[in-house]
């Protein structure tokens, strides 16, 4: 399914993940981890919260790696999350895709660019979202 290289990789973002959710809490958001013990077998990520609602998935979801290419994404859960966050994801990422795509209510996914990845990705990525798509939130 995966490389000879995608061990080395998953550990980098396993780390980028410990080191990532400081962030958000920092800045007033709530994280709840979903770490499988298995994560090829799922996801290895976490539920971004807002007064207690979540409003963005972060994570490795091994399915979307293997697939679509996207070592990470960011996501909403169509159907199970308020109808609002999911129309404001919508709208920043009109090319967000839905995953599973037969599901019935699956999440509606965006591949985070690769270029965050390459350099501080745990300041890129983190600055790109609470500067970005998290900013608007926190003034609800």
């Amino acid at each position: 399914m995966f490389s000879v290289s995608t061990a080395n990789a998953a550990q980098k973002m396993f780390d980028f993940m410990e080191q990532i959710a400081p962030r958000f809490e920092a800045h007033g958001f709530e994280v709840e981890g979903v770490f499988h013990k298995r994560w090829a077998d799922g996801d290895y990520g976490m539920y971004i919260r807002h007064k207690g609602r979540p409003v963005l998935y972060l994570g490795l979801w091994s399915e979307l790696w293997r697939d679509r290419g996207y070592s990470l994404c960011i996501g909403v859960h169509q159907g199970k999350w308020a109808a609002a966050d999911v129309a404001r994801f919508q709208r920043r990422f009109p090319d967000c895709e839905p995953y599973p795509p037969n599901d019935a209510h699956p999440f509606l996914v965006k591949g985070v660019n690769p270029m965050l990845l390459a350099g501080d990705a745990v300041h890129d990525v983190s600055t790109w979202l609470l500067r970005g798509y998290l900013a608007g939130l926190r003034e609800r």
